[in-house]
Parts: C-alpha cells; structure tokens; sequence
C-alpha cells in the first residue's frame, strides 16, 4: 500500500453526500486500490449528517485544517472557492463530483463527473463496477443516506433513475426497510430552526461562487414549514448583509426549502436586481418565492449564471 496520505475531501460547509462520499471513497481506495486514502472534512458537520454517522456507527473525519503540501482527491466539488483552505499548496490528484465544472488544473489528472443527484450515486457504481470489492452494510448505509439527503428523498430535480436504481440497491444491503421514511428521518434532522442561531442557518450549506466579475453566496436550508423562517426573517437578513459585506460579496442569497411543499422562499441581501432578472419577478420585503426550486445547482444558480454571464 502507498505509504504517502492521500486526502478525499469535499467542500467546504460540509453536508452529508460530501462527508459520506469521502469516507465511502476513501475505504473503497484503501480497500481495492491499495491506496492509503483517508477522508477528511474541512467544516463542522451539520445534525442531519451527525445523525447519519450515528446511524451507521461512523466516525466524523478529520478536520484538514490546511491542505497545504498535502495530495488531496476532491469529491462533490470541484469550484476553487469551495476547496479546502491551502489548496494552492497542495496536489489534486482526482476530482469526483455531480456538479458543473469550474475547475482548472495545470497537469492531466482524473477527472470524473455526471450529472447525478448526488456524488455518493458516483462513488457506489464504482464500487458496484469492481466485482472483487464487496460493499459492507455500513457504506450501503451511508452512500443510500447521502443520495436521499440530495435528492431529498428522490423530490429535488436533479434526481436521476440511476439515483433512484442504486439507492434500492444499497437500501438492501444496508437493511432498510422503507427507503422514502429513512429519507424523510434524515431530512428532519436539519428542518428545523430551533437551537441555531441566524449564522449558524446561513452556513449550515453555503456555497460561494464568482461569475461575471462578481462575487456572491447561496446557502440552502431545508425547513417541513416556511413559518418557522420568516418569524426570523429580520435577524437572518441582517447577518447576511453583514456576511455580504465581510466577504465582498454582490449579495447573498438564502434558499430557504420546503421539502414538503417542495418550493423555496428565498432570503436575499445585496444587489437583488440579479435576482429579479434572473427568475422574472420582483423581490418584495427581501425574499421572492420559487416554486418547484429544490435543488440549488439546478432550479437557482443556472438562471442566475446565464444574467451573470
């Protein structure tokens, strides 16, 4: 086995298809590949994936402070804005990610990416593709987790029937009985609000990105009832002009997600104009309404990339 340590790591503000790809990857890497792979993590982890880690008795991966001087494999991103802090320093080796590409390298490298609901779906074909590797109960469980959290539970627009093919798959080998209700378990665990202060929301999943020459933010959250974030609508707004104006950011965008009502209100601070032209409606009180937007990368950063672009 390669003695030198090859980080897998996904974004930062790590959410469960991130933590779970890499540690799902990297054991596969380990196992069938003779690579000395270790997931990491470059945030805190949220409840919803905390939960999923309980589940499936997993430990949270270590925190890479710095990538600096270090091999790194990157899953579920690829953007320079969300790799880990120091990845000017360091080597990557391989991407594996469902998103659009904004990566740029100057060497030839592995470079897998489709458009998928979610990377985890990636990371079990590979394995699924290797007759010699057998996927333990607990991977099963934990990639069949990431792939009903980014789909949310099959309803978000990115879902694909491959999601949907190796998620039963995985379900029978991680023994669960009733995909749909392990999926909404695992989605309540970050719909609420309770206990978490206005930063703690915005940053719970948030993303910068570039386009245009202009710089801005996008979190997401998944809420069972939209009432519960408009009765802190104020204090929210607030903290995300403050966080527009620390980062430099044109604005900061807050999608605000009702997995059942599957539509999402979305806080806006900064230039809202790029919003307005973006999806054809005004924002009015600082938020507009999107029905049927579930998935962040396709229902609200395309429109957005095609006025910015």
């Amino acid at each position: 086995m390669e003695k030198e340590i090859i980080y897998v790591i996904g974004h930062k503000s790590p959410d469960t298809d991130t933590v779970c790809s890499a540690i799902a990857y990297a054991a596969y890497l380990k196992k069938a590949k003779r690579i000395n792979a270790v997931p990491a993590v470059s945030g805190d982890i949220n409840p919803e994936t905390q939960f999923v880690l309980d589940q499936f008795k997993a430990a949270v991966p270590a925190r890479l402070v710095s990538a600096d001087g270090q091999k790194l494999i990157l899953v579920d991103h690829n953007e320079k804005s969300q790799n880990p802090d120091g990845v000017e320093g360091a080597k990557i080796i391989e991407v594996l990610d469902h998103h659009k590409i904004g990566f740029i390298c100057s060497e030839p490298i592995v470079f897998h990416t489709e458009p998928v609901g979610s990377t985890a779906t990636l990371v079990a074909q590979k394995m699924m593709a290797d007759k010699k590797f057998k996927i333990t109960p607990q991977l099963a469980g934990l990639l069949v987790s990431a792939i009903l959290s980014d789909t949310v539970v099959f309803k978000s627009t990115t879902t694909t029937k491959i999601d949907i093919e190796i998620a039963k798959k995985l379900g029978k080998k991680a023994k669960i009985k009733n995909l749909k209700k392990f999926g909404i378990e695992i989605k309540k665990q970050k719909a609420s609000l309770k206990g978490m202060d206005a930063e703690k929301i915005i940053y719970s999943d948030f993303k910068p990105f570039e386009a245009g020459g202009k710089k801005f933010g996008v979190g997401q959250i998944e809420v069972v009832d939209l009432a519960e974030a408009e009765g802190r609508k104020e204090e929210i707004l607030q903290k995300m002009a403050e966080i527009a104006q620390k980062e430099g950011f044109s604005f900061v965008a807050l999608m605000v997600t009702d997995i059942m009502k599957e539509g999402s209100e979305v806080f806006a601070a900064g230039d809202t104009e790029i919003l307005e032209k973006a999806f054809g409606k005004p924002v009015t009180d600082s938020s507009i309404y999107l029905e049927k937007a579930m998935s962040r990368k396709k229902d609200f950063l395309p429109p957005l990339m095609k006025v910015l672009e």
